[in-house]
């Protein structure tokens, strides 16, 4: 016997002597841990029928994906009986706080403030959000306790001072200014020949901008402005121009959420898989007077069950609890949470999960603070670095690509044959730069002309701004590649691309079941595809750019199918005009409803008699009968 066959055996006998043990279990309120092969509590959860929910977890009724990891761990578990739900909540709080299982959720104070660091001792120095404190030499700016205005900051500064944003790995290996210095946002050091005094006043501006001297600033770029526009040098007056506003906006910006005197704590999740942040933002008479954040790793529970727990801890220290909870997410038992608070609070405490409005704003805003703090304390940077320099090895690339395009066509049998373009920049999609072409021939269905066709032209228009992706992905296998490698050949520049394609099963579903890259190489050596594995980082990144073009290419299909399909009869009758076209079909239903109707119908929908009479007149000599 294999020893995947031992494993899955030893396994299955664990289960099933699990689940005799969860059939003996009593029916009344409780708490049940679960014990790891060493004994250790890796799990507490809370029950109003101790029967029902554990026997959930071994017998498959539980369809959260976080169970099977927890499945593979327990080996025993235990039961403590409460009076009621509301004894059980507290038993389950008491019990996390002391056996601190891994798989739930522990509050722990976001204590590191972020500060923003400028080391003149680089060569290229460049403002970064850190959030410890060190004797390098640099020079901090903060501790900010607000989160959002040490990234506003920042924002600021990037907007207003041509630094380089870009970390230590990128810049190291451009071979060709990014789209930073397209839009004036970077001196790009990293390629051209910048003077260092240059830059060091630059650094010096943003210096000046941090201490909150922005005046002088102002003064400069209203000069430099001035002198540009003289010059007929528009462009550069307009940057400076915006630049000046945006320190305008830092000088006025206000800290008011509301014009009320509200007290309310918002609690917003961002989750990526099993690590996730909770930011919590209190809001004191109508301003933003406190700012929380938690982190967790190897999560086992669902966002309802880590808002619940998350709540039931962080005002068990004895916190003042607000008259309105905003939340993200609701709560696991929102009546049971409800009572717990009002015991808390000595009143009512409402729980709410709003969809538009005010709450809403608030809701977005705490949950953009914990995406911009998971990205910190998960490396989000470091992880997608690691992924590109994956695809770069992977797939050969002269530099890791920052900016990547995918293109992808889109008819039906041959009618409205159109393409699409997407653009992700370090990761992101950049909808700015995502664009759409009419392919010039029609009712010829041939995607591979299609690509050539869209990849010159997309190409030609970036030879005349000089923007190139770094990397442009085919939606496609090697024919599609062939043809884009063409285009290429012909405007005889250098690009790199790829295509990528779903590998199918057999079966008559046709199953996609992995992902497969085509390199140029491949079309001469006959190689096989490279094969990405399901559900990896990198898989899920090239895959994404993919389905976010073939969802853009489709909506433009459908548009221009619609719009065919609708511009009928109508469109050549003189002086019916849209409106007009659109007031008939609204109150007809379609051309054939119109044929159908009198002159005095027609009238009474606002049409002019002689044009009306034009309308009948026209669709009767097309025998416009039924739809």
């Amino acid at each position: 016997m294999s020893k995947d066959s031992e494993k899955k055996r030893d396994y299955d006998e664990k289960i099933e002597q699990l689940k005799q043990l969860a059939r003996d279990l009593p029916k009344e309120s409780g708490v049940y841990l679960m014990k790891d092969v060493a004994g250790k509590v890796i799990y507490v959860g809370k029950a109003k029928n101790l029967r029902k929910r554990v026997k959930d977890y071994f017998f498959g009724r539980d369809e959260r994906y976080q169970i099977k990891f927890l499945l593979k761990r327990i080996e025993a578990f235990e039961t403590i009986i409460a009076d009621n739900e509301e004894q059980a909540l507290l038993l389950e709080r008491d019990l996390i706080r002391k056996f601190k299982p891994k798989y739930n959720i522990r509050l722990k104070d976001d204590k590191n403030y972020l500060s923003i660091k400028i080391d003149t001792s680089e060569k290229w120095p460049r403002p970064q959000l850190v959030r410890r404190i060190e004797q390098d030499g640099a020079r901090y700016y903060g501790p900010y306790t607000s989160g959002n205005q040490a990234r506003d900051l920042l924002n600021i500064i990037n907007e207003t001072v041509p630094l380089r944003s870009c970390n230590d790995t990128v810049f190291n290996n451009r071979v060709r200014p990014c789209l930073e210095y397209q839009i004036k946002r970077c001196v790009a050091p990293c390629c051209l020949d910048v003077e260092g005094e240059q830059y060091a006043q630059l650094v010096k501006q943003a210096q000046s901008i941090l201490s909150g001297k922005t005046d002088e600033i102002v003064k400069q770029l209203e000069v430099q402005m001035q002198k540009a526009s003289d010059n007929l040098d528009f462009e550069l007056a307009a940057v400076n121009r915006d630049r000046i506003t945006a320190l305008g906006r830092f000088k006025d910006a206000q800290k008011f959420m509301s014009a009320g005197a509200e007290n309310r704590d918002i609690f917003a999740l961002y989750r990526y898989e099993s690590l996730a942040t909770l930011s919590v933002m209190e809001v004191r008479n109508g301003r933003v007077a406190d700012n929380r954040n938690y982190h967790f790793e190897e999560l086992a529970l669902s966002n309802s069950e880590i808002i619940q727990s998350a709540i039931e801890q962080y005002y068990a220290s004895d916190r003042l609890v607000p008259e309105e909870l905003v939340l993200s997410d609701a709560p696991e038992n929102k009546q049971l949470l409800g009572s717990y608070l009002k015991k808390i609070a000595g009143c009512k405490v409402t729980l709410t999960v709003p969809e538009r409005g005010l709450k809403f704003r608030l809701v977005k805003l705490a949950a953009l603070n914990a995406e911009k703090h998971f990205d910190l304390k998960f490396n989000a940077e470091d992880r997608l670095q690691k992924i590109l320099k994956k695809l770069t090895e992977i797939c050969k690339l002269k530099q890791v690509p920052r900016r990547i395009e995918c293109i992808d066509i889109s008819n039906l049998q041959g009618s409205d044959i159109v393409g699409a373009v997407v653009s992700f920049y370090d990761g992101k999609p950049d909808k700015s730069r995502y664009k759409k072409f009419k392919i010039s021939f029609q009712d010829k269905p041939d995607d591979f002309l299609a690509i050539y066709e869209v990849v010159k032209r997309h190409l030609s228009a970036g030879m005349r701004d000089a923007e190139f992706p770094d990397l442009l992905i085919i939606d496609g296998g090697k024919i599609q590649l062939k043809f884009a490698l063409k285009a290429i050949e012909e405007l005889k520049i250098e690009q790199e691309v790829i295509a990528l394609a779903k590998a199918r099963s057999k079966n008559a579903k046709r199953r996609a079941v992995h992902e497969r890259i085509f390199l140029p190489e491949s079309l001469e050596s006959n190689s096989p595809a490279i094969q990405l594995p399901a559900g990896q980082p990198l898989t899920r990144l090239v895959a994404g750019i993919r389905d976010e073009v073939h969802r853009f290419v489709i909506s433009f299909h459908r548009a221009s199918r619609d719009k065919r399909v609708f511009s009928s009869v109508l469109d050549s009758i003189p002086g019916l005009g849209a409106v007009r076209q659109k007031r008939l079909l609204k109150t007809f239903g379609s051309v054939a409803g119109i044929a159908k109707a009198q002159l005095e119908d027609l009238k009474a929908a606002k049409i002019p008699e002689s044009v009306a009479k034009t309308i009948l007149e026209h669709l009767n000599a097309n025998e416009i009968l039924d739809d």
